[in-house]
């Protein structure tokens, strides 16, 4: 699994490297327009006026600080930046293979189908894993450049509950792909789910949907707001987030091991 781990970084690092290039430009932007966008006091109260659903979904914070600017210009968007690489990933990489039958070729080898499944799951879990890593790193770096003081702790924080968001979706993905060889329908499906539940939360939120309906839902378990607000992070998400993606990817596995694929 090693070698196949290791093949498959290297052909996907200049996807990556180019998600990674688009997501530090945007927040190199969100940081450095942050002390030029006028008065502050103004900016609070015509966030606080938005709708209380709208408010939710980006994070209730104090956007006239930088780590509210912050949450609302960038991380109240990075799980759904994730969720959509991890579909795009998951086609790409499971999919295709079948569907071109190069599959054919590495199943060839002395590798087993868990070998070549687990090794899909692990780089792209660690591809996601480095685009957190690198906004953090832009964080640290160019948050001083602008003078202010950083958050490592809630940056860090508020990065790796997107991370588990994006890993969960991603896990569930790989399922999706486990199923078909179809690369292009594979796609469209995990797009359109990412999609549908993000509106679906926002709109669940807007209509005061019950706490139990909103759990059901998992970008409802990313709280960066709280962290960058430097309020407590609810402990029970971290838990079953990692729990949730871990059935997803065994049951993929084992659907994937039973299932035909044709030569």
């Amino acid at each position: 699994m090693k070698t196949l781990a290791l093949d498959l970084l290297s052909r996907s690092r200049i996807t990556l490297l180019w998600w990674i290039a688009g997501m530090a430009a945007m927040g190199a932007y969100v940081v450095g327009v942050y002390d030029s966008i006028g008065n502050l006091e103004n900016l609070r109260k015509l966030y606080e006026g938005y709708p209380e659903a709208i408010r939710k979904l980006v994070g209730d914070v104090d956007i006239s600080t930088l780590n509210g600017w912050i949450q609302v210009e960038l991380l109240s968007w990075m799980p759904l930046i994730l969720a959509i690489y991890a579909g795009i990933f998951a086609a790409s990489h499971i999919s295709r293979e079948t569907e071109q039958r190069t599959i054919d070729f590495v199943l060839g080898l002395p590798v087993s189908r868990t070998e070549f499944l687990l090794s899909r799951i692990v780089v792209g879990a660690a591809n996601m894993a480095t685009i957190c890593l690198a906004i953090f790193v832009l964080l640290m770096i160019e948050v001083p450049l602008v003078g202010h003081d950083p958050s490592p702790e809630r940056y860090a924080v508020a990065l790796s509950n997107a991370f588990l968001v994006g890993a969960v979706l991603f896990a569930a993905y790989v399922l999706i792909a486990s199923f078909t060889d179809d690369q292009g329908r594979v796609t469209g499906i995990t797009l359109g789910v990412t999609l549908l539940l993000y509106v679906v939360r926002g709109a669940l939120q807007a209509a005061n949907a019950p706490d139990v309906v909103l759990w059901l839902t998992p970008f409802e378990h990313y709280h960066a707001a709280e962290a960058m607000s430097g309020r407590a992070v609810p402990v029970l998400p971290l838990i079953i987030l990692p729990l949730v993606g871990i059935v997803e990817g065994a049951a993929a596995v084992y659907w994937f091991n039973r299932r035909d694929i044709a030569t």
